[in-house]
């Protein structure tokens, strides 16, 4: 059993937000937009409070490799490093849209599963809650993403449970 708190997250609607959508400020190398400074913010006290091991849940891992992944996050002014991504299912077992976040409940209960994760917390815009229930923070408003008031809170109660 991997009892080391484990945090799934997502990043559109998350740590970048409708500002960032829009922005014409991009990253140089990768040509995508930033994150959201106050998100950043966040994540940091997050990461600062409980060491969590970031697992990246967001569609953006069909996109960039593992390192481009975690270049991108320093840039941004992350404190720590992606440790692994879920696996996609999309295509396989999901192809409607119509079942976009059981497809991504699903890539992070395979994920859990075939790493034995007891402590873990997921965070999307996406609502995962039918599926993760217990482990699972939603971020409705994507202008404000996880600097949304009681966010933080909530994701440090279920990691250090």
């Amino acid at each position: 059993m991997n009892s080391n708190p484990h945090l799934f997250l997502d990043i559109d609607g998350v740590l970048a937000t409708n500002a960032q959508f829009y922005s014409k400020t991009l990253h140089p190398k990768y040509k995508v937009y930033g994150f959201d400074r106050k998100c950043i913010q966040v994540l940091n006290k997050i990461i600062e409070d409980v060491n969590p091991t970031i697992i990246l849940s967001s569609d953006w891992k069909l996109h960039f490799e593992l390192h481009e992944l975690n270049e991108i996050f320093s840039d941004n002014g992350i404190n720590a490093k992606i440790a692994d991504i879920t696996p996609s299912l999309w295509g396989s077992k999901f192809t409607s849209l119509s079942q976009l976040e059981e497809c991504r409940a699903f890539e992070i209960i395979k994920f859990v599963n075939e790493n034995n994760i007891t402590n873990f917390v997921a965070v999307d815009d996406l609502n995962l809650n039918h599926w993760l229930e217990n482990n699972f923070v939603y971020c409705p408003r994507s202008n404000e993403g996880i600097k949304q008031t009681g966010i933080k809170e909530k994701i440090i109660k279920i990691l250090n449970t």
